[in-house]
């Protein structure tokens, strides 16, 4: 019994270990969020301002965007903005709006390096939020 308890402990230590050493840029969690931060990732604050700007207007966030990128910026502040990706379909009327600041969030918590989040939220095939530097 303790030897499987070692194997573990070790298990679990050489797997932090490995995440760790990854560049916060490569790091992809369980939860469907990819981390992307970087020099030019928006400011944590700034971030926190657009997910409760999001979250506060309520309502549907539809990705509306068919061309080149395929993503809809649903809003921006100071260097921060919150996109939603993926194909679009003139009948569908869009997520709710909290639910993507959920992810957005989500996003934040998982990516924070040096004061600074970004990434992306994988929410099925075709459909991600993205956290990015807004101009």
């Amino acid at each position: 019994m303790h030897t499987q308890q070692a194997l573990i402990l070790a298990l679990s230590f050489a797997s932090a270990a490995f995440t760790s050493a990854l560049p916060p840029n490569l790091k992809t969690r369980q939860n469907g969020v990819t981390c992307q931060t970087s020099d030019g990732s928006p400011d944590t604050g700034d971030v926190t301002d657009v997910i409760n700007q999001l979250r506060g207007g309520g309502g549907k966030c539809p990705q509306t965007n068919g061309h080149a990128s395929d993503c809809t910026t649903l809003v921006s502040h100071k260097g921060a903005a919150i996109s939603i990706c993926g194909g679009t379909d003139p009948e569908d009327e869009g997520m709710d709006c909290t639910t993507v600041a959920g992810y957005a969030n989500q996003i934040q918590q998982a990516c924070l390096s040096d004061g600074r989040a970004g990434g992306t939220y994988t929410i099925g095939p075709s459909q991600r939020v993205e956290v990015i530097h807004s101009e």
